[in-house]
């Protein structure tokens, strides 16, 4: 049973998925009051891409923007019905890049460890809010600046416990390598299993040796990179390594894709299209000597079984 925005679906329903999409993305702050935009904005700029998606072959696109970065129920749920496209949120808090806790909630900050996994086990065992609906799996961000910071700490601890009571995997976003084996240390004496935690961006410094190390204690690996590089050169010799070592089977894709921006200054963010992945990255990979059997095995098989509760 994997939870959708939708309802649950079994395992065979989830088809083709990218594992790393954002829809609703608000980088202004945690606590930035109402929202500032309707729901019939976000569709009629997000809906085409999330269509053309789904006309490639796509049919779950996992989202995640966790409470706090823009999570939006209202417009996932409309976003999947318009598009026929399953759509997992997620619960969790994120605090990646240099934003020092901007994007955490303060009633999350103000909390121990274990009155925060209680309250993400809750939205797991009775749905966010009064919506009903459920996560799929635990978002976090942080040791984006080389090191974990005592927030980011206290919030993968809760992310462990909350894994633990539920089975739900987390996906932690870590673009800075070096903060991995602390990461790592945190979930060793939470006593999480290693294959209930999934290094999201495991392909922003594609450090081999860390993606090695760890892929053999057993973590998921998720190259989500796809969306935002110019060019894929980096992943067919390390999709080779990979099959080399045996660790296919942990390897998981998506693009960080997206998506409808909340933000402060009127900057140009220009849509990361969702089709993508199917039109410029498979051919590339297949053109470069990797098997289409292999890709389609990622997208479906194993993401399959990294939504799975355990």
């Amino acid at each position: 049973m994997i939870n959708t925005v939708l309802g649950p679906i079994s395992g065979d329903d989830l088809g083709v998925t990218l594992m790393h999409e954002h829809i609703v993305v608000n980088i202004i702050g945690a606590d930035s009051g109402e929202r500032s935009y309707t729901i019939e904005e976000v569709l009629e700029y997000v809906l085409p891409y999330l269509i053309e998606a789904k006309d490639k072959g796509c049919q779950t696109i996992v989202e995640a923007t966790p409470l706090g970065l823009g999570r939006d129920l209202e417009v996932l749920v409309e976003c999947s019905k318009k598009s026929g496209l399953n759509i997992v949120t997620c619960t969790g808090a994120w605090d990646g890049s240099d934003v020092k806790g901007l994007s955490v909630p303060d009633a999350i900050k103000k909390i121990t460890i274990d009155e925060i996994a209680n309250v993400w086990t809750k939205e797991f065992e009775e749905g966010i809010d009064e919506t009903g609906i459920k996560p799929g799996y635990i978002k976090l961000a942080l040791g984006d600046e080389g090191k974990i910071f005592p927030l980011q700490e206290k919030l993968l601890r809760a992310a462990a416990r909350t894994s633990k009571k539920t089975g739900m995997r987390i996906q932690c976003h870590i673009y800075t390598s070096a903060s991995v084996p602390s990461a790592i240390k945190i979930i060793e004496e939470e006593k999480l299993p290693y294959d209930r935690f999934i290094w999201v961006h495991a392909d922003g410094q594609m450090d081999m040796e860390k993606i090695l190390e760890f892929g053999k204690k057993g973590i998921w690996l998720q190259f989500d990179g796809i969306g935002v590089v110019k060019e894929f050169t980096k992943y067919p010799p390390t999709i080779g390594k990979l099959v080399e070592e045996n660790l296919i089977p942990q390897l998981l894709f998506g693009q960080d894709s997206g998506s409808f921006w909340i933000k402060e200054e009127e900057e140009e963010w220009p849509m990361r299209p969702y089709a993508r992945f199917f039109n410029e990255f498979v051919p590339y990979c297949i053109k470069e000597g990797v098997e289409k059997e292999l890709i389609n095995k990622v997208i479906t098989e194993n993401s399959r079984r990294a939504l799975s509760l355990k």
